[in-house]
């Protein structure tokens, strides 16, 4: 099982082919959870670390999991980076289907009947309503907390090849134009301000005197805010939830 998300930015296709196949031969030949680890580049706050521990060879540098580490805070990020020794958490996994069962029954036990039970009704009458009825049981638990940060059976590659997440408004706006130290799309102006990000759709967006701001306009909705709160949009978003008449619009 290869498990990619869909929303990353990766540059050298053939290194990353590269890095995969040198996952699966680690899941294959040390029977192991496989994750795919990124050289911090900043003091990122938005993403889980890995701690490299002993290497295990291979053409890509590969090592045995120390530990991992959840998001930090901006000084713990900052101490990770002169480390050296921590990589960030890319959520790419490689591992082979019955060793991750055998993790999973371990240490969540009551997942994996779940799983077991949606399996046994497979392309039977009984299928959808199996799935539906086991998903309303199972916890909402991360492969992260759930087994990686558990197991004794994880792996991590240094990765070489260009990557990043754009899965936030920030990270997609180190992909805009720079314009006067802020990032913008099209049909946008901006006068003394300075670290904006700005996505702009048909109408003109007049940005003035301020700083550190995200601001998408989706057509129905428009969005202000604190840059440094972008992590934060989920959170937003389920508040939205409880509103009256706000549903709608999400």
């Amino acid at each position: 099982m290869i498990i990619l998300p869909s929303d990353h930015y990766i540059e050298n296709e053939k290194l990353f082919i590269d890095t995969l196949s040198q996952a699966k031969e680690i899941a294959e030949k040390r029977r192991g959870l496989v994750t795919i680890g990124i050289m911090p580049t900043r003091p990122e706050t938005g993403y889980g670390y890995i701690e490299m521990g002993e290497r295990i060879g291979g053409d890509i540098a590969s090592f045995k999991v120390e530990r991992f580490l959840e998001k930090p805070n901006v000084e713990v990020a900052k101490d990770l980076l002169l480390k050296g020794t921590y990589l960030w958490n890319s959520g790419m996994f490689v591992w082979r289907a019955d060793v991750y069962l055998r993790e999973m029954q371990k240490y969540l036990p009551k997942m994996h009947k779940s799983m077991m039970a949606i399996y046994q009704s497979l392309e039977t009458e009984k299928e959808e309503e199996n799935v539906k009825e086991q998903y309303e049981v199972i916890d909402g638990i991360s492969v992260d907390f759930g087994i990686m940060q558990k197991t004794r059976k994880a792996y991590v590659i240094k990765s070489e090849f260009l990557w990043d997440d754009i899965g936030t408004f920030a990270s997609l706006g180190r992909f805009l134009k720079n314009y006067k130290g802020n990032n913008i799309t099209e049909n946008t102006f901006l006068e003394a301000s300075e670290n904006c990000i700005v996505f702009g759709r048909d109408r003109l967006i007049i940005v003035f005197g301020v700083k550190d701001l995200i601001i998408v306009d989706s057509e129905d909705v428009v969005l202000v805010m604190d840059k440094n709160k972008d992590q934060e949009i989920k959170y937003l978003v389920n508040q939205l939830k409880n509103e009256e008449n706000k549903e709608e619009f999400l």
